[in-house]
């Protein structure tokens, strides 16, 4: 016989310990624009989720107006252990459309991901996202077009951009890139 879900250790005081360390984040897509409705009803049914945010300028009607928005747009992260919880009813969450999934199990974040993402941010989830970064600092660049390249660091601009000093060619190239491009070199 198979035992399902998570098996007593009766010499050990282990079982605790054992049920947080299985806790991992899911990514749940939400309905467009509505995340915030997906996190309400979420913790309403007693989940915890996280959705991270950032500040953007937010051009309508000949108005600019800077708002909190998700960093992720259509998606928020849910913290869940699969063996003890019941994970099937967020995909009938008012707000959600579902969870990430592989195969018939969703799909779990990169461990420490979220960890780190929530190290950088306020208790409102607002991501700083020039955290770790000094001018004339080493930065690896993590995506795009110049990924795994390192630079340095001229100067954070404004609006989440940074300029950046690239030794290509046996030469020096600034190249402005998003903040969220780049990591610290510790």
């Amino acid at each position: 016989m198979v035992a399902s879900g998570p098996v007593r250790n009766m010499a050990t005081a282990e079982w605790g310990r054992s049920l947080q360390s299985d806790r991992r984040w899911y990514v749940a897509a939400s309905q467009p624009g509505r995340e915030d409705l997906a996190q309400l009803h979420l913790r309403r049914q007693g989940f915890v989720s996280w959705l991270p945010r950032q500040r953007r300028m937010v051009r309508h009607a000949r108005r600019t107006t800077e708002k909190n928005v998700a960093f992720f747009p259509g998606y928020l992260f849910i913290s869940l252990d699969l063996a003890t919880d019941r994970w099937r009813p967020i995909n009938g969450t008012m707000g959600v459309r579902s969870l990430l999934m592989q195969g018939d199990r969703p799909l779990a974040c990169p461990v420490g991901l979220i960890e780190k993402m929530q190290d950088v941010s306020d208790a409102n989830g607002l991501v700083n996202e020039q955290a770790g970064l000094v001018e004339g600092g080493a930065v690896r660049i993590l995506v795009g077009p110049f990924a795994d390249m390192v630079g340095t660091l001229v100067r954070l601009e404004g609006a989440g951009r940074a300029r950046v000093l690239l030794e290509i060619l046996h030469g020096e190239v600034g190249v402005q890139l998003n903040v969220g491009m780049l990591s610290p070199l510790v």
